[in-house]
């Protein structure tokens, strides 16, 4: 719950950053300082919820790898769209150099699956971990 309501207000602090102040006011010659800000919001984000979390173990560890994972894998990029109300376009050559965009050329369909297999991963493993982590304690008790 904590990295879905966290991605969906850094898509927000994006849209109103970028969209309504440097797109606006033709600031693009200024893309690389909004881009370095814009991943210390992200990384802000993610230690406060490590702090937060510091005491569940490993669950601190899995909140960090979801929320960078899922903030670069087309979803942020996904939400950014859709919580804005306009289409994705129909080539996103700027997102070709992300890594972690699994599907290449970077179209809103392939987009839109990376993200979407990102969250499927993400999710099963929230599912899988547990499961797993109680089959170890059984064992390390035999």
């Amino acid at each position: 719950m904590a990295v879905g309501v966290g991605l969906v207000f850094y898509a927000l602090s994006d849209i109103l950053l970028w969209q309504r102040i440097f797109e606006a006011h033709g600031l693009y010659q200024f893309d690389e300082q909004y881009q370095t800000g814009h991943v210390a919001v992200l990384v802000g984000m993610i230690a406060l919820g490590v702090v937060l979390l510091f005491e569940a173990g490993w669950w601190a560890a899995w909140y960090a790898m979801a929320f960078f994972t899922l903030a670069f894998s087309g979803l942020e990029d996904v939400l950014y769209y859709v919580l804005d109300g306009r289409p994705i376009p129909s080539v996103c050559p700027w997102l070709e150099v992300n890594r972690l965009i699994l599907f290449h050329p970077v179209t809103n369909h392939s987009l839109l699956l990376s993200a979407g297999v990102w969250v499927a991963f993400w999710a099963l493993s929230l599912e899988l971990l547990p499961r797993l982590a109680a089959l170890g304690a059984v064992a390390a008790r035999r």
